[in-house]
């Protein structure tokens, strides 16, 4: 959720360079009981287009099977992202989105078909591995977990022992029984 007004504004401003952004709504990463897991594809169909509305989303949603198909293909992670070339290539795989970074690597093939224009010698394409490390809004996570609704936190809560991104309030609260 947090991560589609940057790429919205990517989406914008790319889209007249060719460009084409596509999120694919595999699965609810934080189920709550006003979002639960998926158990149709209408249900899932009627979640990807109440994210539509509730994020003002303007990329085109792509909607995995109920078996998640894609999901499995290109990695279990809830908010992956993919950039491809237009000849096919994985030019750029990351395990959570982040605006900054995909912003780079658009503008980097950019530059290669600018050099490609100006037929300049390509001595090779270069492959990278790097760590990156993406902020995290407090205020953001807290809205997500709440959007799900409470049995969303109390997973998290179960899960880690704590809550990283809630209030103070929210933090100094027990855990239901």
């Amino acid at each position: 959720m947090g991560e589609v007004p940057p790429l919205t504004k990517l989406y914008e401003g790319y889209k007249e360079r060719g460009f084409e952004f596509f999120i694919v709504y595999v699965r609810e990463a934080h189920p709550g009981e006003n979002y639960p897991h998926h158990t149709s594809p209408e249900q899932k169909l009627a979640h990807a287009r109440k994210l539509r509305e509730l994020e003002g989303v303007k990329i085109p949603i792509l909607v995995d099977d109920l078996l998640g198909s894609v999901h499995r293909a290109y990695g279990l992670l809830p908010n992956m992202i993919y950039l491809i070339d237009r000849d096919g290539t994985v030019v750029y795989k990351s395990d959570w989105t982040d605006a900054a970074e995909l912003d780079s690597v658009c503008q980097s093939l950019i530059r290669l078909d600018e050099m490609r224009a100006q037929k300049l010698p390509i001595i090779r394409q270069g492959i990278s591995e790097r760590l990156h490390w993406i902020p995290m809004d407090p205020a953001l996570r807290e809205r997500v977990y709440r959007c799900s609704g409470e049995r969303a936190i109390q997973d998290f809560f179960n899960a880690r022992g704590y809550l990283p991104y809630a209030t103070d309030a929210e933090r100094a609260k027990p855990a239901a029984a």
